[in-house]
């Protein structure tokens, strides 16, 4: 496969300056909080360069959303461990709140089909349970985990209990999620899925 070259390859780079920039703004400020012209800045250009590459403030910030999971993937590397840093994960994940409260709000409205968030979030789904499924055969393959439980109904019910408890810590008031996500998995994967 070729790379982009010249005026492509550019555009790219740009849109992710974009995008990271505004995933800068929106853990420091919120997402209703930032402007286009503070995302224009940040980014070394102008408000009309925002806009040819993102022509509404919320495609940016689902392209906001894309970084995101791009920088945690090529922080954690592989799919090995999902289940056991699960609540790890959760416990920091209610700790970046302006972040969670772009997350929570574009998820819900992405339920309609017509959103421009539909494809992203239905994307994100699939590789989510696609990631927790292969741990869950992993932990069956070393013995940890019933061969009976089926790892793809696991990982949906697994990411649902996270986003759901997520939704209620962020609504308040706060409580030990990471608790809650680990008995879970204890309950639904047996009791030596976190050992």
């Amino acid at each position: 496969m070729t790379s982009k070259r010249g005026p492509y390859a550019k555009s790219d780079v740009r849109r992710r300056s974009l995008s990271a920039a505004a995933l800068e703004l929106v853990r420091q400020k919120g997402h209703r909080n930032v402007a286009i012209a503070e995302i224009a800045q940040l980014a070394n250009t102008s408000e009309p360069t925002v806009y040819y590459h993102f022509p509404t403030k919320e495609s940016l910030l689902i392209a906001a959303l894309q970084q995101h999971d791009e920088e945690n993937a090529r922080a954690r590397g592989h799919e090995a461990g999902a289940i056991a840093e699960m609540g790890s994960r959760a416990e920091a994940g209610v700790q970046r709140t302006n972040y969670a409260r772009l997350y929570n709000e574009l998820a819900g409205a992405a339920a309609d089909p017509a959103h421009p968030a539909n494809e992203f979030f239905r994307q994100r789904w699939a590789r989510s349970v696609d990631v927790v499924a292969t741990d869950i055969r992993r932990l069956q393959q070393s013995g940890r985990v019933p061969a009976d439980v089926d790892a793809n109904d696991a990982a949906h019910l697994l990411l649902a209990a996270w986003e759901g408890l997520q939704l209620q810590w962020m609504q308040g008031p706060p409580f030990d999620i990471r608790a809650l996500i680990e008995a879970h998995i204890r309950a639904l994967l047996g009791p030596d899925a976190l050992d």
